[in-house]
């Protein structure tokens, strides 16, 4: 009887195991309407706007730098070189974030060279190695310039030059440099302020104790862009690839404590405030709709990957309702800004209008009955934005409610490329569009890495269509690289994009 008395309790869990029903993840794949897909959402119309509206300013001579990799920060409304000739580093990273994602799009080389080269400039240049992180300045020659506090958002949108160049690449040199920013942002002794479980605003730029505070902001008011910035500039990007298992994981716990952080310190009446010394007061620094649906599409990206989604209840109640707000029906385009619980500002500027456009095209992926409106703010998004004034195009700041530009901007201006302005925000917008387009169509998404190519298999496994989820539904080795033999061009096919 000895058998039958231990086979007996085997039985009752296998009979409980059945019993327990299955909870289907809220973010699963939903297939595509069958329906026709309108040409404004189609991936080749993103494909052709990335080509044509956007790479020119970036891939001409006056782009590259001197030598290449040393972008310059500042350049007119035609392309050339403009005043001040210092460098922002954190301009830098969005520059070979610009080139990474164009390889990413198209697969040309020539990008990917670009991208190198601006990487290997950044790192050689920018990292302060005796005092750690990354400088806030440099002069045209790549040397210190001043020595200016070092805000965490600097800090993430430098270190998104390497992530991307990671994220194509699986390059250590660029991984090695993207952890280290994550350690010193995490770093109790320097900027995590682990009592409040957020990332201070600054340090001085020794790394010196004492906060540096950013406009706006002081003691007891933490700013929304210092837990923001790091998860959107390198986090999400790079944490399913990064090469230790062990990595990942810390990663993937940044994301959580960031994201409950902007959820419980930052959100409240649908918005997420710029500062927390400022919540409730509407018109202050930050407190506008691109970065609240900013905000909105991180949380959703991250709570994609938490095993119990901790996130999904506050997402499917707040984020389309708010994404509604901003949106200005009668004009297919988005708000700037509210002004109250009931009022808005109208007009746009070109990242906030791509920060809408991503968060309403990944809400489609789930509830298609934004699928309309994503065309008609994307259609206004390429109508309005692109300069065609000009032979090299990219993107004007801003415009009103009717689309038209804010500024006549002249010739001299730089405000296609300038201390906060750069091709990141446009490129990601092609990208995510792009990958929407996909997704609308049905066909599946081809992505270019530049992997070893005695890791191509292990790496394809990892890989992830940009910050979404989805499904490898074809490896590509498509033969070494011309400038590195040790690296293969992979192409890998993506689909169940979600």
């Amino acid at each position: 009887m000895a058998p039958v008395r231990k086979l007996i309790p085997l039985l009752f869990a296998l009979a409980c195991a059945k019993a327990t029903p299955v909870v289907p993840d809220p973010y699963a794949y939903r297939s595509p309407p069958q329906v026709g897909v309108a040409e404004a959402i189609r991936p080749d119309t993103w494909d052709t706007h990335l080509r044509e509206d956007l790479l020119p300013y970036w891939t001409m001579d006056a782009a590259r730098g001197t030598p290449p990799g040393n972008f310059p920060t500042y350049r007119d409304m035609n392309g050339a070189p403009a005043s001040p000739t210092t460098r922002k580093p954190r301009m830098l990273g969005r520059q070979i974030f610009t080139y990474s994602i164009g390889y990413l799009l198209t697969g040309d080389e020539a990008l990917l060279d670009l991208a190198r080269a601006g990487n290997r400039w950044l790192l050689d240049h920018g990292r302060d190695t005796a005092r750690g992180g990354w400088y806030a300045d440099l002069d045209a020659a790549g040397a210190p310039f001043l020595d200016n506090a070092k805000f965490a958002q600097d800090f993430a949108y430098t270190a998104m030059g390497p992530a991307a160049y990671f994220y194509v690449t699986a390059d250590a040199e660029a991984e090695a440099a993207v952890l280290a920013t994550r350690d010193l942002l995490f770093d109790p002794a320097r900027f995590w302020d682990a009592p409040n479980g957020r990332i201070k605003d600054g340090l001085d730029g020794a790394l010196g104790g004492q906060e540096q505070y950013m406009e706006g902001g002081g003691p007891r008011s933490w700013q929304l862009v210092a837990q923001l910035d790091p998860l959107t500039a390198f986090l999400l990007l790079v944490q399913p690839m990064l090469h230790d298992g062990a990595r990942r994981e810390q990663a993937l716990g940044d994301l959580r404590t960031l994201a409950l952080r902007l959820h419980d310190s930052f959100w409240q009446d649908g918005i997420f405030w710029g500062a927390t010394g400022y919540i409730g007061y509407y018109g202050t620094r930050h407190t506008d709709f691109g970065h609240t649906l900013k905000s909105y599409w991180a949380l959703l990206q991250i709570d994609k990957r938490l095993p119990d989604h901790p996130l999904h209840d506050f997402l499917a109640l707040n984020a389309k309702a708010t994404l509604t707000s901003a949106y200005d029906s009668p004009n297919g385009r988005w708000a700037k800004r509210p002004r109250s619980r009931t009022l808005v500002d109208f007009g746009a500027d070109w990242w906030a209008a791509a920060e809408a456009d991503q968060l309403a095209a990944t809400l489609a992926l789930q509830d298609p009955s934004w699928i309309a409106t994503v065309a008609q703010t994307s259609t206004s998004f390429r109508h309005d934005f692109v300069d065609r004034t000009r032979p090299a195009h990219e993107l004007v700041p801003s415009v009103d409610r009717e689309g038209h530009w804010a500024y006549p901007w002249q010739d001299g201006d730089t405000a296609k490329s300038n201390e906060w302005k750069n091709g990141f925000h446009g490129t990601e917008h092609a990208l995510v569009m792009s990958l929407f387009g996909h997704w609308a169509t049905g066909t599946p998404a081809p992505l270019y890495f530049a992997f070893p190519a005695d890791q191509i298999s292990a790496l394809a496994a990892r890989a992830t269509p940009y910050t979404f989820e989805g499904h490898v539904a074809r490896v590509e080795d498509l033969g070494a690289l011309q400038a590195d033999p040790t690296r293969h061009k992979v192409r890998i096919l993506f689909d169940q994009l979600h």
